[in-house]
C-alpha cells in the first residue's frame, strides 16, 4: 500500500461526509495540459479580451488605437494587475504562507510605483496637448461659458422654462462632452 498524501486523506473526509472528493477517483485520467501549452496560451489571452488577440488588437477593432487610448488602457490593466496581485497576497496569507505574501506585497508595491508613473505619464501626455479637459482650470473655464450663456437668455428675456429647457437639452447633448472633445482634438493634431 502507497503512503497516503494529504491529498487522499482529504477525499477521503469528503468522501465520508458525502462532499465534493478532491482527487479524481483512482484508474482514471489525471488532469493534462493541452498538447501546445503557446496556442492555449494565445486562446486565454484572447478570451481575455474578448476575441481580440491583445490589447492592441482589441483597441484597433474598437477603433481606438490612438496613444492616449492605449497609455489609459495599460493604466487599466495595471491596476487590474495589482488587484490579481492584492488577491494572490491574501490567499497566501490566510494560507498561512507569509514569506509568499510578503513577496507579493512587494511586487504589488513596485506595480503601484509603475501606475504612478504612467498615470503621471498620461498627465503630461495631457499638458502636452494643449489641454488637460479633468484639470481644474477646464471646468472653470467650462462654468464660466456656462454663466455667460445664462447671462444672455436672461437678456433676451428667456422665460424660466425655455432656460430650463435649454441646459436641460445642453446637458444631454454634452453627454460625453469629454471623449468628442478628446476625438476633436486628436483630429486637430492629425490635420497639422
Amino acid at each position: 500500500m502507497h503512503n497516503k498524501t494529504d491529498f487522499d486523506v482529504a477525499d477521503e473526509e469528503a468522501e465520508e461526509m458525502g462532499t465534493v472528493s478532491v482527487l479524481p477517483p483512482r484508474g482514471t485520467a489525471s488532469l493534462s495540459f493541452p498538447a501546445n501549452p503557446v496556442e492555449y496560451r494565445n486562446q486565454l489571452i484572447s478570451r481575455y479580451h474578448q476575441g481580440a488577440k491583445n490589447l492592441v488588437e482589441k483597441l484597433r477593432v474598437s477603433g481606438r488605437d490612438d496613444a492616449e487610448t492605449l497609455l489609459l488602457a495599460l493604466i487599466t490593466e495595471m491596476v487590474q494587475e495589482t488587484d490579481h496581485l492584492l488577491g494572490n497576497e491574501l490567499v497566501a496569507t490566510e494560507n498561512g504562507e507569509l514569506r509568499d505574501a510578503s513577496i507579493i506585497s512587494f511586487k504589488r508595491v513596485e506595480a503601484l510605483e509603475k501606475t504612478a508613473k504612467a498615470v503621471h505619464t498620461k498627465h503630461a501626455f495631457e499638458k502636452e496637448s494643449g489641454l488637460d479637459i479633468d484639470s481644474p482650470a477646464m471646468m472653470i473655464v467650462f462654468r464660466y461659458f456656462m454663466s455667460k450663456v445664462k447671462i444672455a437668455l436672461m437678456k433676451v428675456n428667456a422665460p424660466d422654462d425655455m432656460s430650463d429647457l435649454f441646459f436641460r437639452s445642453l446637458s444631454e447633448a454634452m453627454s460625453e462632452w469629454k471623449k468628442d472633445l478628446k476625438i476633436q482634438m486628436s483630429e486637430l493634431k492629425g490635420a497639422k
